[in-house]
């Protein structure tokens, strides 16, 4: 007796493996379900069949037939298929990236899925970080979600197509993926922008004569920068002292001008006087990349760690 068959067009081998091995698996425990194989125009069907010895087939094991074959179906579709899926999103919405483009798109995509909290579970985003714990939730839940779709489709339909069910009947998994897909291309564009801006800063730097020996870069009440020489004395540079008073009126923004007045000074080395996380931090390294140190700890950074309130004894390194 026929019980299921399943039509697929793409990854067939997979899928054809990935099912033989549960119908071995279930024959072990005494299941006569066996598997068999049609053709239909481009799709292959695989078939499942219940072995009836005259005394009819017990209900249970059509139950459970069924529920191993979607289960086998639910984790391909999230684990494996997801990708592809996002692949092909990536290729049709965003053509005019090119290959490497679009394949580091899709990673963060892919990535950014693993990564996403439980609907709602607070302080979880798209592109966010996660431990291994809300990964292994995330998955759980999107897997029995789509587990529970393919049981329900197959309680009331013998035949199902992979592809068509993916497009028509799992819209919401389809969406998240796009979604993902959405973000993963702003977060890249984001990156691109700022890697071109950071290009260009360098340049600007690299054609510079060092106009001083070493700055040290501190910060003042308010969250303003100073820079200051090797004496401690103030540098004079009109991008943070002359403008300063106006950006109480306008939405000029002080880091920037900061690396103006680094760029402007050239110095040959620089101390940063505040927080390795800090994103400014991270810029003026990768701009003046070799020339730039962490303070281990000073009276300076004793300052700023009171203002910001950084744990004392926060350990920082020379790039």
């Amino acid at each position: 007796m026929e019980l299921i068959a399943i039509g697929v067009q793409d990854h067939t081998n997979v899928v054809r493996d990935r099912l033989g091995a549960k119908v071995r698996m279930l024959c072990e425990k005494g299941i006569e379900v066996s598997m068999t194989e049609r053709s239909a125009g481009p799709l292959t069907f695989l078939c499942f069949h219940l072995r009836d010895t005259g005394r009819g087939i017990p209900t249970g094991q059509r139950d459970l037939v069924r529920y191993h074959v979607a289960s086998v179906l639910a984790d391909m579709i999230v684990n494996e298929f997801a990708r592809g899926l996002v692949a092909k999103m990536v290729r049709e919405r965003y053509p005019y990236f090119d290959d490497a483009e679009q394949e580091k798109v899709v990673v963060c995509a892919t990535a950014a899925l693993a990564r996403q909290h439980e609907p709602g579970r607070t302080g979880g985003t798209v592109g966010e970080g996660g431990s291994r714990d809300d990964e292994s939730r995330c998955f759980a839940r999107r897997r029995n979600d789509v587990l529970f779709k393919v049981l329900d489709y197959l309680e009331n339909a013998s035949c199902l197509v992979l592809d068509g069910f993916i497009r028509f009947r799992l819209k919401d998994f389809v969406d998240e993926l796009r979604e993902a897909t959405d973000a993963a291309v702003d977060d890249y564009m984001i990156e691109r922008e700022y890697n071109e801006f950071i290009r260009l800063l360098k340049y600007f730097v690299d054609i510079q004569e060092p106009k001083i020996d070493e700055v040290h870069v501190v910060v003042r009440p308010g969250g303003l920068f100073r820079l200051l020489d090797s004496q401690g004395k103030v540098v004079d540079n009109d991008y943070l002292e002359g403008l300063a008073p106006e950006l109480v009126e306008t939405d000029v923004d002080y880091e920037d001008l900061l690396m103006s007045a680094l760029i402007s000074v050239s110095p040959r080395r620089i101390v940063l006087h505040f927080g390795r996380g800090e994103g400014v931090a991270d810029t003026v390294r990768r701009v003046f990349e070799g020339r730039v140190s962490m303070c281990p700890g000073c009276r300076l950074c004793e300052a700023y760690r009171a203002k910001a309130h950084v744990p004392a004894g926060t350990r920082t390194d020379q790039s």
